[in-house]
């Protein structure tokens, strides 16, 4: 009895692997011995090496359900949810949902593609979906600016009328700029930094004496084509407030970080959205629901990842405002006088 019961087990055991057997028995990535249907060493699944049709279709549907699934319950959470991301991440939940680097990526992507080539009709939706009696409003409590979030942006890369000049000088070349300063007393020559401004503006004014628009536009393309840098490079900066903010907390720096990768993600999808919503009569109003929640997001992002009151954290969230849009003024300013040193 005991003997054919081994026997029939060992039958189901040979049945059952001979229907499960793998179809390598090395990772054909990497080379890894194989265990499973992934590859523990760098994750890639046992799919024969040559596919037939069927077996294409299948995988390629499977790999973009898995990645519909997980962008959209992360994006969906992202926007519902401030804060639970991070937190879920930083606890080691990430397999569940879209990695935040990746995200990061097809956010600023999307941001800047529509920020270049959508057209310049913010202003006319978001007029179309308010009454004059709505926009005085706001205006007269001081959130017109929250309103026309996409107008600064749009701005930076408006084409028509854009006329910049530099002909705020009297001297019609550099050999007589150079001339005057030469002839006067060493103390009364202008300094190093106005001496700098005066002689490129000298040679602006020269170069588009007759083409203040050009200028201007060349001055806008700079400006909007390292938008995006600069807000990459204020990214850590923005870490550091928090982690300077919460210094009592027990966080890493990277764990702040990864608050703010999320808080990026949202704001460039988020963004993207208002933009779309401006071309699209009748949507204004839904684009000024989606400002009021951008300026907001941050404020409960940081209660619910920190955990304090609320009183502490509009404090902070008032703290962190004011020096991080110090950082941005400083960015601006760099960014203009890179764009004046290089036209």
């Amino acid at each position: 009895m005991e003997e054919s019961f081994a026997e029939g087990e060992a039958l189901i055991e040979a049945e059952t692997n001979a229907k499960k057997k793998q179809p390598d028995e090395f990772c054909l990535n990497c080379g890894t011995t194989l265990v499973g249907t992934f590859c523990y060493n760098c994750g890639q699944k046992d799919i024969p090496r040559r596919q037939v049709i069927g077996d294409l279709v299948s995988n390629f549907i499977e790999a973009f359900t898995n990645f519909d699934g997980k962008f959209l319950r992360t994006t969906r959470y992202l926007f519902s949810k401030p804060g639970f991301l991070p937190i879920e991440y930083n606890k080691g939940r990430r397999e569940t949902y879209f990695h935040p680097v990746r995200m990061y990526t097809f956010a600023s992507f999307l941001f800047f593609l529509l920020f270049v080539f959508l057209p310049d009709s913010n202003n006319d939706a978001v007029d179309a979906g308010l009454s004059k009696e709505d926009k005085e409003e706001l205006a007269g409590i001081g959130l017109d600016s929250t309103m026309n979030f996409n107008d600064s942006l749009y701005q930076a890369k408006k084409k028509p009328g854009v006329n910049f000049s530099f002909s705020n000088t009297d001297y019609k070349s550099l050999e007589e700029y150079d001339s005057i300063q030469n002839a006067l007393p060493a103390e009364k020559r202008d300094g190093w930094w106005e001496r700098l401004m005066l002689r490129k503006s000298i040679e602006l004014t020269k170069k588009y004496k007759n083409d203040t628009r050009g200028l201007g536009e060349k001055f806008i393309s700079f400006f909007s084509d390292n938008f995006s840098t600069a807000l990459f490079f204020l990214m850590p900066f923005f870490a550091l407030l928090l982690k300077l903010l919460y210094f009592r907390r027990d966080y890493f720096y990277s764990e702040h970080l990864v608050f703010t990768i999320y808080y990026y993600n949202f704001f460039y999808l988020a963004g993207a959205l208002m933009m779309i919503f401006n071309l699209i009569p009748y949507l204004g109003a839904l684009s000024v629901l989606l400002g009021f929640w951008i300026f907001f997001y941050l404020l409960f992002g940081m209660k619910k990842m920190y955990g304090q009151s609320w009183g502490k954290t509009i404090l902070k969230f008032s703290i962190f405002n004011f020096l991080f849009s110090i950082l941005v003024l400083l960015a601006i300013t760099v960014m203009l006088f890179s764009a004046v040193m290089t036209l």
